[in-house]
């Protein structure tokens, strides 16, 4: 790997914890510059100059972690357990000269070479089982650092290293040894097709942790169009809403799904989509109508936790694992007099403005349109959105349904929309309702999907009895 090529945006976290400690890191990832050698080996030598810089598309990805110690065996009760989530971008690298000429050749034969890149990358800890993070059982003391590097010698893609240092101070209790002193190192890989793994197989990296996919992982590394390449003087314009009502027309039904395993029946749904249309206005009082922009996919997932700690005659707890998946696109404001199910025919005339007339079919140039914000972050539309039991929805993910009582139990989620106003956008919600067989009280609440400052989607409980019963992953 060449020297001048280097990891970016990396900074630690401060320690986490108490007796044992945990430190991650966040915003590392690859430089949004750099030439063709950097990021292909071998490089063709007429080709290796050659300037490359991001481009448009980006995939979000995001993995759970464990790290987990027993003592006196892979059955023996935990002595630590820290879940850690595994969060970071994976984007394209285009030519940045895409004029005419003689490089014109070069960068057709750039096709062949489809250059992705890490960026924000990120490993912390996250809290589990109502808010917190158990990752200490024992009150043993050591510590669990993560750093990162760039690195070369993987396929012909550079990757980043993520490392890990694990030491266990010896446990002495009332005079017996229980856990000697202990230390380890070991690492993992991310590469820039959005794969996670454990490095070199490693035996005792894969003894002690465990990596669970969230979202939909690994893709190809499509090649890009010339004409995608990015130039810093066009960036795509912004409009900013100061307000976005959903269109009068009512949504499609999802399709309620159950799932039964035993004494628990969960049921979920699938097929669901939000709002093609948007009508948005903006801080001068225009009004405008912005589209779903289906071409720019960016599937996404989240795991669920639903717990019910033991009730009376309930000797241990039911844990319900469930996967939301979901892909998300932007949406583009449309031209004044731009409306989708409207022909817009210029005048015979031909005096129509150029804004006004974009042909029988307003979404067909949309090159130029802006992309839609509200309140300093771009708002998302969502299709094809599913929350259903995890390992049983079309994803990755650990065996879903944990009762440990013989009690049955019934889960019901349902989703609802918001239409939206001044204050807040059109926003996902989702309830649940619960029953349990030795309970005499069902129990109810709400979940609400966002996405926060950095474009990342987060589902948050709305009310204390969802903070109490439900831990998100992602």
């Amino acid at each position: 790997m060449p020297s001048r090529m280097r990891l970016v945006g990396y900074r630690p976290d401060p320690p986490v914890g108490d007796a044992f400690t945990v430190t991650g890191f966040a915003g590392a990832g690859f430089p949004e510059q750099a030439t063709l050698r950097d990021l292909v080996t071998p490089a063709q030598p007429y080709l290796a100059g050659t300037g490359m810089i991001r481009g448009e598309q980006q995939r979000r990805h995001s993995y759970w972690l464990r790290y987990l110690r027993r003592r006196g065996g892979p059955t023996g009760p935990k002595r630590v357990c820290v879940d850690l989530l595994v969060r970071f971008t994976t984007f394209d690298y285009v030519p940045a000269d895409v004029g005419a000429g003689p490089a014109s050749s070069r960068q057709a034969a750039l096709a062949s070479f489809p250059c992705w890149g890490v960026a924000d990358l990120s490993v912390s800890p996250h809290a589990v089982t109502a808010g917190r993070n158990p990752f200490n059982k024992f009150n043993e003391v050591g510590s669990l650092v993560f750093t990162a590097r760039l690195e070369a010698g993987h396929g012909t893609m550079p990757a980043v290293r993520v490392g890990y240092r694990v030491h266990h101070e010896r446990t002495t209790v009332d005079g017996v040894l229980l856990t000697p002193e202990h230390d380890e190192v070991g690492s993992f890989l991310v590469h820039s097709d959005g794969l996670f793994e454990v490095a070199d197989r490693s035996p005792a990296t894969r003894a002690h942790f465990l990596v669970t996919p969230v979202d939909a992982g690994v893709h190809d590394r499509p090649p890009v169009a010339l004409a995608a390449a990015r130039r810093p003087d066009a960036a795509r314009p912004v409009w900013h809403a100061t307000g976005l009502t959903t269109a009068p027309t009512a949504l499609a039904a999802p399709r309620l799904t159950s799932y039964a395993d035993d004494t628990v029946v969960v049921t979920g749904f699938d097929g669901l989509d939000g709002p093609q249309t948007l009508t948005v206005r903006d801080a001068a009082g225009g009004q405008r109508t912005a589209m779903l922009d289906a071409a720019t996919p960016e599937p996404g997932a989240l795991l669920l936790a639903y717990r019910a700690d033991p009730g009376p005659g309930r000797a241990g707890g039911v844990r319900l694992l469930l996967g939301l998946r979901f892909t998300m696109h932007r949406y583009l404001v449309a031209p004044a007099g731009v409306d989708r199910g409207t022909a817009h025919r210029p005048p015979e005339d031909g005096d129509a403005h150029v804004d006004a007339y974009y042909g029988d079919d307003p979404t067909a140039n949309r090159e130029a349109w802006p992309v839609l914000w509200h309140r300093g972050r771009r708002h998302p539309g969502l299709l094809q959105v599913a929350l259903l039991v995890s390992g049983v929805d079309g994803g990755p993910g650990p065996r879903a349904v944990r009762n440990s009582t013989g009690a049955w139990t019934r889960l019901v989620l349902t989703p609802d929309w918001e239409p939206g106003g001044d204050d807040h956008p059109p926003r996902l919600r989702i309830g649940w309702h619960a029953s349990h067989g030795d309970d005499t009280v069902p129990v109810e609440g709400r979940l609400a999907f966002d996405v926060d400052s950095a474009g990342r989607p987060t589902l948050a409980p709305l009310d204390d009895e969802s903070r109490r019963r439900f831990t998100v992953t992602g």
